[in-house]
């Protein structure tokens, strides 16, 4: 069935504010049948309603100039394309990736890694052919995984720095079934009766470290256990008529369905993105507006169309903010996408938002779509455009978008940020120190909500250390000069000096396991 539009352009004021199992070769058959597309006939759009916009609070902090966004240095990225033939019912897709990538490195390669994480979960990646093309020299193999995600591909022959590389895999991806209580990244790719979400599905590429090779990690499912560098994505998805596809970066739209294209496939494009996800469901409804000329969607199940009103207008807020305070946001477009599982999840140009959060929706804030919501806008600007290793220094991504929530809360709704420090961190008591690594906790739950606090306290602390102004001059300067590249703590901490020169140490005695930086 199609899906029900509803345009709802918002116009607001401006404001500042996881040893490797032997390859399998069994799974779904390769002979099924091309999937029937949808039809292209154009619904009819409902007309657009006139909001009157709600008065604004005074921003929280000096407003700062207007700036150009950067556009991420996309001609030497890697580009990935993933054609995906999506078998929406049955709860697989087959895959056909093309990697394209130059050497731009000093180094001379033998081999290209990859990470997979729906690998770790049993029967559900089927690895069937790969060949790599170097000019006139041509390989096909099918490698074994390196470990339980780490798939490291041999060359057809050394590539020296400057050579181009295509490499081609297909695959099949088995969907498992999600738990509506499961914390990502368990679920992060699964399926329930009524959506289905791919979030770490395909072999993404790791970073090379110059003089040190590729940078490879044990697969721990706690947290956000990822490192990947910028890649220039296109993704195709062609899947049964009736069913909405979401993703970041949507290419066009036919009858205003974001990507969907008149041959019947949902196309996107990501440049400069950390990783493409998408989410499928036949019964999405699709809610569209907007914030400072970007294009958001908001994708939510029929019992949610309040809360996907809401979690539009949240996003379209969260982004003005965010882009007053921090910089420009930095990709062309927004989704917003009710997932099925007990979490939110960022990925370039796409959050998605547990059910939960849209069920419990109270129909005003304080709420918990509130802070799930800007969090996850917040990571387009840490995570999305700087970037950083998530296994062994989380914090970094993590503190910046959970503090945003408060950020979020002092600017639209200050006589709530006492309900968001005490049911957002103080009821669980965080402790231990904010630099902790993935490996140290068992599970994701005791992981964040233990972490997360931790780190808005440490933010708070910084911030009143160094006073707003010169606070939030760090955040603008922090972002300016990392966008588009990935950071350490001592990246972090290399510029929180260049706007303070208060004593650090105790700060960092308080709240680092290594407080050298």
């Amino acid at each position: 069935m199609r899906v029900r539009l509803i345009l709802a352009f918002l116009l607001l004021t401006p404001s500042v504010g996881g040893c490797a199992p032997v390859l399998a070769r069994n799974g779904p058959s390769q002979a099924t049948p091309a999937p029937l597309v949808r039809g292209t006939e154009t619904p009819t759009p409902v007309p657009t309603p006139s909001l009157t916009p709600p008065p604004m609070p005074r921003p929280t902090a000096t407003p700062f100039p207007v700036e150009t966004a950067v556009a991420p240095p996309a001609e030497r990225l890697p580009n990935v394309a993933l054609d995906v033939e999506l078998f929406y019912s049955e709860h697989w897709m087959r895959v056909r990736q093309v990697v394209e990538l130059e050497n731009t490195t000093s180094d001379t390669w033998e081999h290209v890694v990859f990470n997979v994480p729906i690998h770790y979960v049993p029967s559900a990646f089927f690895l069937d052919a790969v060949t790599i093309t170097q000019g006139e020299a041509v390989a096909t193999d099918v490698p074994p995984f390196e470990s339980i995600t780490v798939l490291r591909v041999p060359l057809a022959r050394p590539a020296p720095p400057g050579e181009r590389i295509l490499i081609e895999m297909r695959y099949r991806v088995v969907v498992p079934p999600v738990s509506s209580t499961a914390w990502p990244p368990t679920g992060t790719t699964g399926w329930r009766w009524d959506l289905l979400q791919a979030g770490e599905w395909y072999p993404a590429l790791v970073p090379y470290i110059e003089g040190k090779g590729w940078h490879t990690w044990f697969y721990h499912p706690v947290g956000d256990p990822t490192f990947y560098p910028l890649v220039n994505y296109t993704l195709t998805v062609r899947a049964d008529e009736g069913i909405t596809v979401a993703s970041g970066g949507p290419v066009a739209g036919l009858g205003n369905y974001p990507g969907l294209s008149e041959d019947g496939a949902w196309r996107f494009r990501l440049e400069g993105g950390r990783g493409i996800a998408f989410l499928a469901s036949d019964s999405y409804q699709v809610l569209i507006g907007e914030a400072d000329g970007i294009p958001i969607y908001s994708y939510c199940l029929p019992d949610h169309v309040a809360a996907g009103e809401a979690a539009l207008r949240i996003a379209a807020e969260s982004l003005r903010l965010f882009s007053a305070l921090y910089g420009p946001y930095p990709y062309e477009s927004l989704a917003v996408v009710e997932n099925g599982f007990f979490g939110g999840m960022e990925y370039s140009g796409l959050i998605s938002v547990t059910d939960y959060a849209y069920a419990t929706y109270p129909g005003e804030a304080p709420s918990l779509l509130h802070a799930l919501v800007s969090h996850e806008v917040a990571h387009q600007w840490w995570y999305g455009a700087v970037g950083n290793d998530q296994t062994e220094e989380p914090w970094l991504d993590e503190s910046m978008a959970f503090y945003s929530e408060l950020l979020y809360f002092e600017h639209y709704y200050p006589d709530q940020v006492g309900w968001w420090w005490q049911k957002r961190v103080d009821q669980y008591r965080p402790q231990g120190p904010v630099d902790a690594d993935i490996y140290a906790f068992d599970d994701s739950a005791t992981f964040i909500l233990l972490t997360y606090g931790q780190a808005a306290r440490f933010v708070r602390d910084l911030r009143t250390l160094m006073g707003d102004q010169a606070f939030f001059a760090f955040l603008r300067d922090y972002y300016r000069t990392y966008q588009w590249q990935t950071v350490t703590a001592d990246d972090f901490f290399t510029v929180v000096r260049r706007h303070t020169d208060e004593d650090l140490s105790p700060l960092l005695q308080a709240y680092f396991a290594n407080p050298d930086h």
